[in-house]
Order: structure tokens, then C-alpha cells, then sequence
């Protein structure tokens, strides 16, 4: 018995020796380099190998079948292949693809700036933002330190590349901000409602920008709001103009943050000499509140509302009577709500959803007369993004807003309402590492006008080197015509064709851009004679360089940007095509900041020079013919970091228009041509003054 179990037993083992499968092989990458060091096994065994100096691997296995044969290396992507196992040796040649994430990767940067504290490609973060000299914390203001955005004098909104404050949009988590501005004066430039620390993320796009948002000729202004504080804090802030607070509250799994603020500019601008002649001088109050849910492991849902009230009222010079004044106040109410939500609902398949209303209003007299004004936007959308590879996206959503005007003068009332719906798709390909392409398309209806539109958009980034890549992008762009036009007629959507090439050098120390683009308007509005049309064009045309250094100064930082611009446009009541006043030819930004590590201090400037303005002169014949003088301004900011009862506290400092330059932005004119009027900043110089105090954390809360 114990003979014929020894016997059963050496044949067993024989029959094993004899199915011994031996594999062998190269592991290289795909430049043909021996990557060494990969782990190889067959799934399921215990038998496998790791790969030599030299990339080759070598083991045998008594398995027998089908069997996956699997792969991995630091740094490369995991993959396997299927194997037959029948006692031949098998001998393999894999190629492994290096594991590439989104900072290695190209990315498509024609026409957009990136900031934010995590971004790729960030150009600016939210802290250069707030800190940029002249711009006093105000988003839109630093965003004109940058290349294609034009220096904002006596108007409000973001002039990019030619275009008019209309044909920027605002979006907050993706949703549209119809009205980003505060109440608006004649001749003043306003400041934007939110605070530059609400958001982890800005993507300021010139031109090109996805086919995920639409309603803009000329450029997006994309927000992206902060996730969860990492504690409770409270944020104080003591200013010239007024003050605030803010109380974030932080539980397990969400946060909650209140806040409040009232400001009334009539203190400081007693303090400093102005032109305006004030009859109540700004004031405002408003409310904040934000409520932030994780709702799993990558879900994340975000409620932020907002309330503010603004007054005021003026005498300005009545060119119809030049020794008289007329009088101009305006309240202004302004409620927006935002609530978004987002998760991946598949390893693959991500889901964001949102829900946005605002509701803006205002009235008061203008001379004798009584005027108000409503607008209120609803808005829908949801996306849904399939991750085809970890670095290639297709994006597909859809949104509806229903937008509403009313508007009146001494009672008598008109207003109209517009359902306009859009639908869009979007693949973001990674071909290779170094390749990259994008194609979307974005169509659109108005129940009002009852046109549609189809907006194709294309772009490719090629990466050149290490730190360098080209990209181009072309697009089609279309947006309503303005609502003070939409609400006497119905016209057809205004169109914009985008052509642009981008070169990019970019590491952590420095940044160098520069871009060349093309734009032809087409169906722009015009307004002659009374009689309302799409037969408007234009065209804008230009080069803009950039250059960021964080490295050649010790403790300092540099940027320069300049931007050339020729443009023309025939629209509005412009009786021929011609140069618009909001376009300069020539602008140049020179940003400065040092910090100062002894004194626990930072001191930043901005210099600014641009070319002339155009302006109407009724002598001369031609429109628009007449030029303003070239603009300077030169200000300065100071940061000091200290605690006040142990309390993270910054005092800030900041003036602008240091040398009290003798700026003119354009000049208005009586009908009979006989007088004229400056337009002026409303004071040579400003002074701002605030005190940042935080409790319970070292940075901002704001």
C-alpha cells in the first residue's frame, strides 16, 4: 500500500515538472526605454517576476489554461493580457504607457487665464486677486491687469478684445450671473458684488471658451465656489467705507456661513475732494448665506444666496441747460440664490445639477421723472461627464433660462419675457500626453424671438517641451441682443466668429504667453433713425503678451502685460463703422509686489498706461474722429500682518493714482455743440483704508 502511494505520488509530481510553462520577455515604454522594476503575475497564482536593470523578466508556472498576466510599475499605467498556458515556453515584448496626470498633461489655454490656488496652468491665484494694487479686492478690477481686458474708466463691466461690457457673462458654479454689478452711477465705474475669497477657482476667458457656456460674444468669467472651511472662524472687517462680518461654522460633514455688511461712502469722500455733487452719497447693506453638504465620499451639494440694498442720488451738469443741474437717484435690490450638486453616480459617469434665481430692481427719479426697472432670471441646468480615459472627458448637458424685463417711466410700462433653452456636447480627447484636442457644439432657441442657433467650437494644445506648448481654437459665438433692444422688438440672436494661437511657457518660477486672435462680429444690433435691425458687423484683431516672474527678486513677484488691439464696429446708433470708445489701442500693465519678511509686510503697485479714448465732437465731421489723451495711473497698496488679542488681523492699505494724473475719459457735448464737459474720475486720488481681523485661523475668512 505504501509502495503504490509513494509510486502515485513521484507520478504526480513528474507530471507537474513536465507542464512547467516558462514565460519571458522585454517590458519597455513607449519610446522603446526598458522600464525595470514592473511587477509581473499571473492573476489568481503566486507565480510571477519583477523585471531587471534592463527591462527583461523570466519565470515558469505549473498552471494550466487561460490566465491574465498582469503588469504594473510606479509611474505607469496597470494593463494585463490573456495567456494560454499548455507547457510551451511563451516569450512576450509589452510596451507600458506612462501613467500621466492633469499637471503633466497638456491643457488647451488659447484665450483663457487660470486662477486659482490648485489650478493647472494658474496664471493668478485668488490671493493675487485681492492683493492687486488699484484694484482694492474687487475681481474685475484685477482681471484688467491681465492681457485683452481693457481698462475700465467711466463704464461698468469687463471690456475684453474690442467687445462692450455686454458681451461678458459672469457664471458662478456654472450658473449665469445676470447682474455682477453694483448699482451703477453715470460716469463711474462699479465694483463687482463678491468677494475674490468666495472662490477656489477663475477661469477669465478672452475668447474661445467651451461649448458649455454660451450668451457671450466676447468672453466668460467662470467662478468657482470653495468646498468645505477646514474650522470655525470669524472674519471682522473694519474699512473707510463700512464694515462686515462673517461667521463660518463647521460640523462633521458640512458647513454653514452667515454674513452682513453695511457701507456708506459719505465719511470718505468728505475726507477727499470730489466732482460729484452728492445729494445722498452711497450707501448699502446686505446679508449672506451659505450652506455646504458633503453628501458621500465625492458628493457635494452648495447652497449660497445673497441680499443687498444700495442708495443714492446726485446732480450732475444738464448740458440741454448748462447752468442748470439734473438730478439722478437710484435704489437698487438685488436677491441671487445658487444652489448646485454634484457626484459620481459610476466610477465613469459624474453628475452636476443647478438651480439659480435673481431678481434685480431699480427706481427713483431722473430730473422729474420716475422710473423702475426688474429684471429676473431663472435658470436649470445638468451636465453629466463620462471619463473615457483619466485624462479624456465627453461632456454633455443641457439648461433653461427664463429671463424677464419690466421697465417703466411715469407710470407707463412695457417688458418682455424669453424662454431660451440650449442643449451642448463636449469631448475633450487626449490623443497622446502632449496632444490634445476639443470639439463641442452648443445650440440654442429663444421663445421669443423664435430663432435658434448651432455653435460649433473646436481647439488643440500640442505640448513643445518640458514647460512650453502652442494651442489654437476657433469658435462661434452668439448672444441676445441687449434688453433695452429686446423689449421694444424682437431681433435675432448677434453672432461672433473666433480665431486665436497661443504660445505658453510656464513652470513655477516664470510664465510667458503670447496670442494672436481674430474676431468678426456679424448681426449686431443697430439703433438709427429709430428703427431697430441686425445689420451691425465689425471686426477686432490683435497680439497680447504676458510675462510673470517669481524668482529673479527675493520675496517679490512681477508681471507685465501688454495688449494691442485694432478694432471697428458699426452698431448702436453709430452712423458708420468706427473706432468704439471702450477700445484702446495700445494698454500696458506693470504689476509689482514685495513682501517684506522682517517687517511682516507686503507692498504691492500698478502701473497703467493705455492709449486715448475716442469720442463724439460734433465739429468734426468725422464719427468718432476726436481722441482723448493717453491714460496713466499709478497706485499703491500696503499689507501688514499682525494679531490684535492674538487674533490673525492684516491692515490694508491702498491708494490710487498716486501722482494725481489728470486723467479724461471722454467729453459730453450739448446739442448745439457749444459746450462740453469733461469726463473725470470723480476724484484725482483715493485713499482706502480696512482692518481684517480673523478668529479662530491664520488666513482670511472672506
Amino acid at each position: 500500500m505504501k509502495q503504490n502511494l509513494l509510486t502515485a505520488l513521484i507520478l504526480i509530481i513528474t507530471s507537474r515538472s513536465f507542464c512547467q510553462t516558462v514565460l519571458s520577455g522585454t517590458v519597455k515604454n513607449q519610446k522603446g526605454q526598458p522600464v525595470k522594476q514592473v511587477n509581473i503575475s499571473l492573476k489568481g497564482s503566486y507565480d510571477g517576476a519583477s523585471t531587471d536593470s534592463i527591462g527583461r523578466f523570466h519565470f515558469s508556472t505549473a498552471e494550466q489554461g487561460r490566465f491574465s498576466l498582469e503588469y504594473s510599475a510606479l509611474g505607469y499605467m496597470s494593463d494585463s493580457i490573456r495567456v494560454n498556458l499548455d507547457g510551451k515556453p511563451q516569450t512576450f515584448q509589452i510596451v507600458m504607457k506612462k501613467k500621466v496626470n492633469e499637471l503633466d498633461a497638456v491643457q488647451i489655454n488659447a484665450g483663457t487665464f487660470e486662477a486659482g490656488d490648485k489650478k493647472r496652468g494658474t496664471v493668478l491665484n485668488s490671493l493675487d486677486i485681492a492683493t492687486t494694487a488699484g484694484a482694492n479686492a474687487d475681481i474685475f478690477s484685477a482681471l484688467q491687469t491681465l492681457p485683452g481686458a481693457q481698462t475700465s474708466f467711466a463704464e461698468s463691466g469687463l471690456f475684453v478684445r474690442g467687445g462692450s461690457a455686454a458681451e461678458t457673462k459672469t457664471f458662478f458654479d456654472g450658473m449665469l450671473i445676470k447682474s455682477p454689478f453694483n448699482s451703477r452711477v453715470p460716469d463711474q465705474a462699479s465694483r463687482g458684488r463678491f468677494s475674490p475669497f468666495l472662490f477656489k477657482g477663475t477661469s477669465f476667458s478672452a475668447g474661445g471658451y467651451s461649448a458649455q457656456y454660451g450668451q457671450a460674444l466676447s468672453s466668460a468669467l467662470i467662478l468657482e465656489s470653495k468646498d468645505l472651511p477646514e474650522k470655525t472662524t470669524t472674519g471682522l472687517s473694519l474699512l473707510t467705507v463700512g464694515l462686515g462680518v462673517d461667521q463660518n461654522i463647521r460640523f462633521e460633514k458640512s458647513a454653514l456661513t452667515l454674513g452682513g455688511f453695511y457701507y456708506n461712502l459719505k465719511p470718505s469722500l468728505a475726507l477727499i475732494p470730489q466732482r460729484t455733487q452728492w445729494e445722498k452719497e452711497p450707501e448699502q447693506y446686505g446679508s449672506t448665506l451659505q450652506y455646504k453638504l458633503k453628501t458621500s465620499k465625492t458628493g457635494m451639494l452648495k447652497w449660497y444666496s445673497d441680499f443687498s440694498k444700495t442708495m443714492l442720488g446726485l446732480f450732475a451738469t444738464d448740458l440741454n441747460e448748462p447752468s442748470g443741474k439734473s438730478y439722478l437717484s437710484n435704489t437698487n435690490k438685488n436677491t441671487y440664490v445658487n444652489t448646485t450638486w454634484q457626484d459620481y453616480v459610476t466610477p465613469k459617469w459624474k453628475l452636476q445639477a443647478g438651480l439659480a434665481f435673481s431678481n434685480t430692481t431699480d427706481d427713483g427719479l431722473q430730473k422729474e421723472d420716475r422710473y423702475s426697472r426688474r429684471d429676473r432670471v431663472f435658470q436649470g441646468r445638468i451636465t453629466a461627464t463620462r471619463y473615457l480615459t483619466s485624462l479624456s472627458t465627453l461632456k454633455v448637458g443641457a439648461e433653461s433660462f427664463a429671463f424677464s424685463r419690466n421697465e417703466s417711466m411715469n407710470g407707463l410700462g412695457r417688458s418682455y419675457d424669453d424662454q431660451l433653452s440650449a442643449g451642448f456636447a463636449e469631448a475633450e480627447v487626449y490623443i497622446t500626453p502632449s496632444l490634445v484636442t476639443r470639439l463641442g457644439l452648443r445650440g440654442e432657441y429663444s421663445s421669443y424671438t423664435g430663432n435658434y442657433n448651432l455653435a460649433p467650437r473646436a481647439s488643440v494644445g500640442y505640448r513643445t517641451g518640458k514647460y512650453s506648448q502652442v494651442s489654437l481654437a476657433y469658435g462661434k459665438f452668439y448672444q441676445n441682443p441687449e434688453d433695452e433692444y429686446l423689449i421694444r422688438e424682437a431681433l435675432n440672436f448677434e453672432e461672433a466668429d473666433h480665431y486665436l494661437m497661443n504660445y505658453q511657457y510656464s513652470n513655477s518660477s516664470y510664465i510667458f504667453r503670447a496670442e494672436a486672435y481674430y474676431k468678426g462680429y456679424n448681426r449686431l444690433t443697430r439703433d438709427f433713425d429709430g428703427t431697430l435691425s441686425n445689420t451691425g458687423e465689425g471686426f477686432a484683431k490683435g497680439l497680447e503678451i504676458f510675462w510673470r516672474d517669481k524668482k529673479s527678486i527675493r520675496n517679490g513677484d512681477y508681471w507685465l502685460s501688454y495688449s494691442y488691439l485694432d478694432t471697428k464696429r458699426i452698431f448702436g446708433d453709430y452712423p458708420v463703422s468706427s473706432v468704439p470708445p471702450f477700445a484702446a489701442k495700445h494698454t500696458l500693465n506693470v504689476v509689482y509686489k514685495q513682501f517684506f519678511q522682517k517687517l511682516n509686510s507686503q507692498i504691492g503697485t500698478t502701473y497703467t498706461v493705455a492709449s486715448g479714448r475716442t469720442y463724439v465732437n460734433p465739429a468734426n465731421p468725422v464719427y468718432l474722429g476726436d481722441q482723448t489723451r493717453t491714460y496713466h495711473n499709478l497706485s499703491l497698496n500696503v499689507s501688514y500682518l499682525t494679531h490684535i488679542f492674538k487674533q490673525f488681523t492684516v491692515l490694508y492699505i491702498s491708494a490710487n493714482n498716486i501722482p494725481g494724473f489728470k486723467n479724461i475719459y471722454g467729453y459730453h457735448y450739448s446739442p448745439d455743440g457749444q459746450y462740453r464737459q469733461a469726463i473725470q474720475p470723480p476724484a484725482r486720488r483715493d485713499l482706502f483704508v480696512g482692518l481684517l481681523i480673523t478668529i479662530g485661523d491664520n488666513t482670511f475668512v472672506r
